[in-house]
């Protein structure tokens, strides 16, 4: 089946280096054109894959439009290029690791049909320890605690359950989703722009839904839409980048809500708090077994470490 002319939805993927994943995503993107009134069309931006990705969008999907970056520009900016040529009315966005379950792309598609103030709507998710998107905004408090070291300490604590929406009613509108499948309404997106490309990785989401937030515009999620998510497969690959990324995008958003000042402050926390993981990784070298496997943990941490004091704005 080709994709139509002017076609309801337009599905974009994102890769980088997805040859082992996006044959999922593919199959239920192609599965998932029946469900839609006026037909499905997929584009995949590709973040200069070195691995098959290409072939395997091809031989699964060839009629989708692969556009191959020269470069790797990062999610938000790759999402942006995959807009600029999208014709659909309905724009969705999903990750290479997710598989969209029968009737998802339906459920999602009608939910915003039927409430004109809805920019953008999320399935839940299945064999994921993440099921519901729904967050509210962060706090300072959250900057300060979530992703880093304090973590662990406060996780249960009011001010991240109330973050991630913990023990929230699900009839509750969402202030935001958090975003490995989104799907939007074109109208919203062009209202904003689109994503900021300052952020590489993570956050972006966060960013562009508060921007719609302030707008006027709503978020949901659809509990008849179901999605697959594996979740980290291109990021894992390189765990000291991933948390490079983490931190660079969590610093531009503290700095974009709360000021410069509060950006560097929560920089020279991450580095303190990298100097007490190192201490407590070194201590496990010691006392414990998998000594390979704790040296190992040990250099990532360091280089994090050190990232942090010295090399954060690269």
């Amino acid at each position: 089946m080709t994709a139509p002319a002017c076609p309801e939805v337009s599905a974009i993927v994102v890769t980088w280096n997805s040859a082992r994943e996006i044959g999922a995503c593919l199959h239920s993107l192609v599965a998932a054109r029946d469900e839609t009134s006026g037909g499905l069309e997929i584009i995949v931006v590709d973040n200069d894959s070195s691995d098959e990705t290409a072939e395997v969008v091809r031989r699964q999907a060839p009629d989708a439009k692969l556009i191959r970056a020269h470069r790797n520009l990062g999610y938000g900016s790759a999402a942006n290029v995959g807009f600029a040529v999208a014709l659909g009315d309905l724009v969705l966005l999903l990750n290479p690791d997710v598989a969209i379950e029968p009737g998802g792309l339906r459920a999602m598609t009608r939910r915003l049909r039927q409430d004109p103030r809805l920019a953008c709507v999320s399935p839940l998710y299945i064999d994921s320890d993440d099921q519901w998107p729904a967050r509210s905004f962060p706090t300072i408090g959250v900057a300060i605690a979530d992703g880093t070291w304090l973590e662990r300490w406060v996780r249960q604590s009011a001010v991240l359950r109330r973050y991630y929406r913990d023990g929230v009613s699900s009839e509750l509108p969402p202030d935001w989703l958090h975003g490995p499948c989104l799907c939007f309404r074109r109208e919203a997106i062009d209202s904003t722009g689109g994503f900021d490309a300052g952020y590489f990785m993570y956050a972006e989401e966060l960013d562009l839904l508060r921007d719609l937030h302030a707008a006027g515009w709503t978020c949901a999620v659809e509990p008849a839409a179901r999605a697959r998510h594996l979740g980290g497969a291109s990021a894992d690959r390189d765990l000291v980048a991933r948390e490079q990324n983490f931190f660079r995008s969590r610093y531009r958003l503290a700095r974009k809500t709360w000021g410069r000042p509060f950006a560097v402050g929560l920089r020279v926390f991450a580095a303190l708090t990298g100097l007490l993981r190192l201490a407590e990784e070194s201590i496990k070298l010691v006392v414990r077994n998998r000594r390979d496997e704790r040296a190992r943990e040990l250099r990532r941490i360091a280089r994090i470490t050190l990232w942090h004091w010295l090399g954060w704005r690269r």
